[in-house]
């Protein structure tokens, strides 16, 4: 008899990513991720997170509110943490526009330049874009002789790095050896409990986010709001598929009206649909 798996919600979900992360018990775990990724030593790290407010301010009145993920201040540096679940167009315009507030947030009146701190973004990435690297740095450099900026100024230049979960979740079910980086990175991926279970203990840190994890998936409200997004998920996934089969490229309204429109027919709910597809709510009551 083959035993049935216990689905969990892992933290390629922002909201458990958000909980497991924020949670005081897990310093350990994040101080060895962001120690990890950025060879920042642990002893700086370790008791000196700040957790700061990840609501970033309004450039002007009509603009919404953006939230990231997970923000925290480490002395001198500030680091963005974000999961990127699913990559779409526009995904990492959006996380560059999360680092251009942030520095706005640094940047107070009567502030002085030389007091600022750097800012570091984390993207971790559950797809594969660049290459098969599983930690990529990106840094301003000039293109003739490759100089790094920030080798020669202090504090300003953002260092953004991207890691590939992808990647790593490949090598596991392939069977390779894994540093500890790489199973704490793996964690974030697993959705089922006995397999988070196994590849945690032994380990105090993960063990302590496995359990964090399975607590935060077993609550009501966290169900709902993740069965929505899969929703979501779904109808994008509908949207882009039409869009490739009917050789649509820009531009895929066409195919996002007929995929809308058969969404209708199975009685999915109209807030759903729209924030899947971008229309309009006027827009979907016209397709009935």
């Amino acid at each position: 008899m083959i035993k049935e798996k216990t689905k969990i919600i892992p933290m390629t979900f922002d909201v458990v990513f958000k909980s497991v992360l924020n949670d005081s018990k897990t310093e350990g775990y994040l101080v060895d991720i962001i120690s990890g990724i950025t060879k920042i030593d642990k002893k700086y790290i370790k008791g000196n997170i700040v957790f700061k407010n990840t609501e970033l301010s309004k450039g002007e009145i009509k603009e919404k509110g953006k939230i990231a993920d997970l923000i925290v201040e480490v002395k001198d540096n500030v680091i963005n943490l974000e999961m990127n679940k699913n990559y779409y167009d526009g995904l990492f315009d959006k996380n560059d526009r999360y680092i251009e507030k942030i520095k706005d947030g640094i940047v107070t009146k009567g502030s002085k330049y030389s007091t600022q701190k750097k800012v570091i973004q984390l993207n971790f990435d559950n797809f594969e874009l660049f290459d098969e690297r599983i930690v990529i740095k990106f840094r301003m450099m000039d293109e003739e002789r490759g100089l790094v900026r920030s080798n020669f100024v202090y504090n300003t230049d953002t260092e953004i790095y991207h890691i590939n979960l992808k990647r790593i979740k490949e090598m596991y079910y392939n069977k390779s050896e894994l540093t500890k980086l790489e199973k704490e990175l793996l964690v974030m991926t697993l959705d089922d409990e006995e397999e988070l279970q196994k590849v945690s203990k032994g380990c105090k840190e993960m063990e302590i986010v496995a359990d964090k994890i399975s607590k935060v998936s077993k609550e009501e409200e966290l169900q709902g709001i993740y069965d929505i997004e899969e929703q979501e998920k779904f109808i994008r996934d509908r949207i882009s598929f039409h869009a490739y089969n009917k050789g649509i490229t820009n531009g895929t309204k066409k195919g996002i009206i007929i995929t809308a429109k058969n969404l209708l027919k199975q009685n999915i709910p109209i807030d759903v649909i729209a924030n899947a597809t971008g229309l309009s709510k006027e827009e979907i009551e016209k397709l009935q």
